[in-house]
């Protein structure tokens, strides 16, 4: 497949080299991209009980562009056991412009050292096993160093051979050169020497090479900051060798922390100023989360990997390492080899190998979260394949989704698409045919069993140490005590979710109770309306006196809908956003509505007198009401508890307690000690780079580390660490 593919790209590059085709029509052809991600949590290590605050950052390396937020809506973690691969928790996160906030609340679950999984839909499509990982410790109070594992000391291991031939870098005095060796056993001599940087074909050139080493220099400032992929191709278009190659590792963004003290305290407020500059001073729009910790109880790990390791050549090696953000410091000689090496010294996926893997199954991410599960009889047996299930789902918050699935081998079936947050009920029935007549069973909970997505075991392997506590801390050992007694302000209780026979929540015999089933026009579905696009396309010039703003084959961008017998008409456009929609009797709006099948319609009831109206309620701001009233739901289904089993949405985000201005509290009781002081996953920086925030400190007398990642609008990494010292 692989050499197929890149005489494909080749038969182009010859072209574009020698008749000057446009370099725009030549990256339609190999325009793909691949998601990059990486999780910045407040710290690495974590006590007993305590809280994981996530920010999640999901871009793609798209061809020709370099890094654009991912159109990935959805990213999926996994907490597990670095040992046994055991997952002790398992989310879905929504992602919005490639970013999504989260946390994990650390229950009683075992001490010891474990691993943060995050893979998106886009991640999948490359590699099964293609994730991102960070080490994470949970042990008891005290400070903790991490330590570098002997898998990540690969950089003085030498470049291995790729079919009898090795491409090797210099980088001395600032200049890169390839010194490409052929071995005996490669008889070819004549090869072509290709680059490509963001996917998009930059470099070529054809080379005859001798036995033994042969060195070609590279005009460096040809090529922009970050990796370029080089591969040696022979006349039969076959990759043979290799080489990514990272370019100005030094002209990442610099990031300036400054606040107005350096030593404050305990519950001060600190003031901290932000200054973002691209590598020409220039200052730089970004989007980033901060995190305040004690490092006294928590050290930050010198080789913990960061947003700039991680985005910029983390994702390009197979196997994880620990990257230290010394890799990329001013000595630009120096940052360059290191970072070079470091590739080098190992398998990597470059963004070659990248274009064969993608012609095996092309991204097509649908938005929301996959439920999927395995459906049995009541003896334990699995339904048949090919049944067809049908699902009402009932988010805690937020209207009712409908949608079905077929089963398939084992019993197995998938849903995808959904969109909801927190937990929901979800009722679940088989449908068929007996005789002429459909008919519908409702299956009980046991019948029903929803499995988590499955991410890759863990690959990562780094080991802990404990460091002795420091005095400064005044015997932190209390905190333990102090822990324990604040837990109602740590724990997050999930509300029991009571399934009632309420009539506009649960019930469908009651769906159209609200005005008493009899509304003002009524419209019932005949199949000839089946050939109609959407509801929209369908009700056009079917109501009188009804107005439609936009476009009805829109779905994404649906219309408004005004009815002249309401109190408000189209005239109020701008503080009126139409009828009120219901689906089932179920509060919805027109972008849930949009979606919805003719064939799935039934009925559609529309509410357009005020007294009609004023049966709803004041919700319906006088501008209408339309009930859809769907085939899907079976008037006559009744159920109990017995038939609802829960299922897990998008997390729902919660927002960091903040400190109180103050007086030092030295009640063992009243005293904040927790190791992260502050947390925001939103903040961000304007045109010229600057940007500012402020939090309290707690009542320890420490030192604090202020650690700040994110990404630039422009598609750049940002990292950036502060310490300030806290003394009574």
């Amino acid at each position: 497949m692989r050499h197929l593919l890149i005489f494909f790209i080749t038969s182009f590059l010859f072209p574009l080299l020698t008749f000057g085709q446009d370099d725009e029509e030549l990256s339609k052809d190999v325009a793909i991209a691949f998601d990059k991600v990486y999780l910045h949590t407040d710290r690495s290590h974590y006590f007993l009980k305590d809280t994981i605050w996530i920010k999640a950052y999901a871009w793609s390396a798209v061809t020709g562009e370099g890094l654009r937020p991912s159109s990935s809506q959805t990213l999926y973690l996994a907490l597990k056991n670095q040992q046994t691969g055991e997952s002790v928790f398992q989310s879905a996160v929504l992602l919005d412009e490639g970013m999504g906030s989260a946390q994990i609340v650390l229950g009683e679950i075992p001490l010891g050292d474990y691993v943060l999984l995050a893979q998106s839909e886009s991640m999948i499509t490359w590699k099964t096993g293609y994730t991102f990982q960070r080490p994470i410790k949970v042990s008891e109070v005290g400070a903790v160093n991490l330590v570098r594992t002997s898998t990540t000391d690969k950089k003085s291991f030498p470049i291995p051979y790729q079919n009898g031939l090795r491409i090797g870098l210099n980088t001395s005095d600032g200049d890169y050169q390839l010194i490409i060796d052929r071995a005996k056993e490669q008889a070819d001599s004549v090869f072509q020497l290709i680059g490509l940087q963001h996917g998009k074909p930059i470099y070529e050139q054809i080379l005859s090479l001798q036995e033994g080493k042969n060195v070609y220099n590279l005009d460096s400032e040809a090529f922009l900051p970050g990796l370029a992929d080089f591969a040696l191709v022979n006349e039969l278009g076959a990759v043979i060798a290799e080489r990514p190659v990272y370019f100005h590792p030094q002209a990442i963004p610099t990031l300036k922390i400054s606040t107005d003290k350096e030593t404050y305290r305990p519950r001060e407020r600190v003031q901290v100023l932000l200054n973002i500059l691209d590598e020409f001073g220039e200052g730089l729009e970004a989007d980033f989360s901060v995190s305040v910790v004690d490092s006294k109880q928590v050290s930050w790990p010198e080789d913990m990997s960061t947003i700039v390791t991680e985005m910029e050549i983390g994702s390009v090696l197979n196997e994880p390492y620990f990257f230290s953000q010394q890799l990329f410091e001013e000595d630009s000689e120096r940052s360059a080899k290191a970072v070079n090496d470091l590739i080098a010294s190992g398998q990597s996926l470059t963004a070659i190998s990248r274009f064969s893997a993608q012609t095996d199954g092309v991204q097509n991410e649908n938005p929301g979260i996959r439920l999927s599960g395995v459906a049995k009889e009541k003896d334990g047996k699995y339904l048949e394949k090919g049944t067809t299930l049908e699902f009402l789902i009932y988010p805690r918050q937020g209207s009712p989704l409908m949608a079905s699935a077929s089963v398939g081998e084992n019993g197995r079936f998938s849903l995808e698409g959904l969109m909801f947050q927190g937990l929901a009920a979800v009722v679940t029935s088989r449908t068929g045919m007996v005789g002429k007549k459909s008919n519908s069973e409702m299956l009980l909970a046991s019948q029903i069993v929803f499995e988590p997505i499955t991410l890759a075991a863990p690959t990562l392997s780094a080991k802990f140490i404990g460091v002795e506590e420091s005095n400064n801390l005044d015997d932190i050992r209390r905190y333990t005590l102090l822990r324990n007694s604040r837990m109602d302000e740590r724990v997050i209780d999930l509300d029991t979710l009571t399934i009632e026979r309420q009539a506009w929540t649960f019930g469908f015999t009651d769906r159209t109770s609200l005005y008493f089933n009899q509304p003002d026009i009524r419209l019932d579905i005949p199949e000839r309306g089946f050939e109609n696009l959407n509801f929209f396309q369908y009700i056009r010039g079917r109501i009188p006196g009804m107005s439609m703003v936009g476009d009805p084959m829109d779905i994404g961008n649906p219309p408004l809908i005004f009815l002249r017998g309401s109190q408000f008409t189209m005239r109020n456009e701008s503080n009126n956003p139409g009828v009120l929609f219901l689906i089932d009797g179920v509060v919805a709006n027109r972008f849930m509505v949009a979606p919805i099948m003719m064939r799935d319609i039934e009925q559609v009831d529309i509410l357009n007198s005020v007294a009609s109206q004023s049966a709803v309620g004041i919700q319906t701001k006088g501008a209408g009401v339309i009930n859809i009233l769907t085939r899907r739901v079976n008037q006559t289904t009744d159920f109990s508890e017995e038939n609802v089993v829960i299922a897990s949405g998008y997390q729902e985000a919660l927002r960091f307690p903040n400190i109180k201005e103050g007086e030092l509290q030295k009640d063992v009781f009243k005293a904040n000690w927790n190791a992260t002081v502050y947390w925001n996953p939103y903040m961000g920086t304007d045109f010229e780079g600057r940007g500012n925030f402020e939090f309290v400190l707690n009542d320890l007398q420490s030192e604090l580390k202020i650690i700040v990642e994110g990404m630039s609008k422009t598609g750049q990494p940002i990292f950036g660490i502060h310490t300030i010292r806290v003394e009574e």
